[in-house]
């Protein structure tokens, strides 16, 4: 118990609110369509420019607190955050958006969580949830994390902060017959949030990435179709992998 305790407290004091500019633009042209998204912090405003139409999103980004709603470049595209480092568990998870027959929704939710109980890793997404956009958008998320986050309550990783330290696996989910999971190999693993990415079948293991790496489920949140793996931490670009890839980058190792 005095090792959570002090787990948390530790976990508690590292976390900080990164630092966003009051305006933000993204542009981009897809289909020959220029789109620009422009995000006022301190009137708390969404400016979406697709063509001709303009569309106007009040109470949507901005500071509250120890929350921070923010416009970021989300693996080439525009999304929105959401970041709370207001309590023990800290929440960081972006909203991808996407616009069809003008109507502008979120189509990905990609989460990167860490438990404030023992300070386990969560990076998971859902995809194909078509929720239309609106100045709650953070709530779209929490059907999911309140699940994930009361699994991973289970999770012990005691073993890397025993003398001597032994590696700790938790497990992230079933991608066909792969499984998924983060790996701490030291407390350093553990205080820093940076666990390894592996995948397992028949005994095997391979490392898939010492970075971010996202187990992707459809909107049921049970079905998991792919592993998008962080190539560029800045600007958050993903590789997607497929159950196939994965087999077969096992087998190679």
């Amino acid at each position: 118990m005095k090792h959570v305790r002090f787990l948390a407290l530790l976990i508690s004091l590292t976390l900080t609110i990164s630092a966003h500019a009051s305006a933000y633009t993204i542009s981009l042209n897809d289909d020959g369509v220029a789109e620009i998204y422009t995000a006022d912090m301190d009137a708390g405003t969404l400016t979406i420019k697709q063509g001709t139409k303009t569309t106007i999103i009040t109470d949507i980004v901005g500071y509250a607190g120890q929350t921070a709603r923010t416009l970021v470049r989300f693996n080439g595209g525009p999304a929105l955050s959401y970041e709370n480092s207001g309590s023990n568990t800290h929440f960081e998870v972006f909203y991808t958006l996407k616009v069809k027959d003008n109507i502008h929704f979120i189509d990905c939710i990609y989460s990167n969580i860490r438990n404030g109980q023992n300070g386990a890793s969560i990076r998971k997404a859902v995809c194909n949830l078509k929720k239309v956009l609106s100045s709650d958008y953070q709530d779209t998320a929490f059907r999911y994390t309140d699940a994930w986050i009361e699994e991973s309550n289970r999770v012990s990783l005691q073993s890397v902060m025993a003398e001597p330290a032994e590696a700790a696996v938790t497990s992230l989910g079933k991608l066909g017959n792969v499984l998924v999971a983060l790996r701490y190999d030291s407390i350093e693993d553990l205080m820093s949030a940076t666990p390894k990415t592996i995948a397992s079948v028949a005994g095997k293991t391979y490392v898939v990435t010492i970075g971010n790496a996202y187990l992707v489920y459809d909107v049921d949140g049970a079905t998991a179709s792919a592993l998008d793996v962080e190539t560029d931490p800045i600007a958050h670009s993903l590789k997607r992998l497929t159950a196939t890839e994965l087999l077969q980058a096992i087998k190679k190792n």
